[in-house]
């Protein structure tokens, strides 16, 4: 039951949302040589898990809460400032004041966001929704995690590469995946939407398909191996 319960997606999100702090927090005293590395790293890996959130959670907020649409659409909001923010920081010198004011903002505004969300839909969502589908989402999201930063790399784009916007772009590629794995985007939402909000408006991803799960113990051996 606590292994379970460690993998749903309430317990995932809540731990990468410590780690995120974490390497904020720890970003300011890496070497300047690392620094543009360790920053990209970052950058991709916070907008893939804002991405991933927009195809997995927020679907869900907006279609088993009250007020869920509201609710959903206010952590959108705050992934559209968080990205800016976040542009604001790759744009600038790391050796610069205005670098680290900026990441400063970027690290504030990122802890404001999560608390909030932690606080205001995760106790909800656990009332509301079957713990086996928490824990089916659980293991998606981690496999998305897994594969979007991969493909992204493998591509070699830059989080602030080409006039499309970045939380746009790494979405569309999460939602590449997602129809590579059968399963179904939230409803009105295709790839190569210009509208962040598209999701919130969508249905809960259906995770009754047993494909994930033989998909997730072949990534496993994989990794195993």
């Amino acid at each position: 039951m606590h292994a379970a319960t460690n993998q749903d997606l309430l317990h995932v999100l809540a731990r990468d949302h410590r780690r995120f702090d974490e390497r904020c927090r720890s970003f300011l005293d890496a070497p300047t040589r690392r620094g543009e590395r360790l920053l990209r790293g970052l950058a991709v890996d916070l907008l893939a898990h804002e991405a991933v959130e927009q195809l997995l959670l927020h679907p869900l907020v907006a279609d088993r809460l009250t007020n869920g649409a509201r609710l959903a659409m206010s952590r959108v909001e705050e992934e559209d400032l968080l990205e800016r923010l976040l542009l604001v920081a790759l744009d600038r010198p790391l050796a610069s004041d205005g670098f680290k004011a900026s990441f400063r903002d970027l690290h504030r505004h990122l802890v404001e966001h999560t608390d909030r969300e932690e606080l205001e839909v995760f106790p909800y969502l656990r009332h509301v929704v079957d713990r086996h589908d928490l824990r089916d989402l659980g293991r998606l999201y981690t496999t998305l995690m897994v594969r979007v930063p991969t493909r992204l790399q493998c591509r070699r784009e830059p989080p602030s590469t080409g006039e499309r916007r970045p939380l746009l772009r790494i979405r569309d590629t999460a939602c590449e995946i997602l129809r590579e794995l059968d399963h179904p985007l939230p409803a009105g939402l295709a790839p190569g939407s210009d509208d962040l909000a598209a999701p919130v408006r969508g249905v809960v991803i259906d995770v009754s398909d047993p494909t994930l799960a033989s998909t997730d113990r072949r990534t496993g051996a994989a990794n195993a191996g």
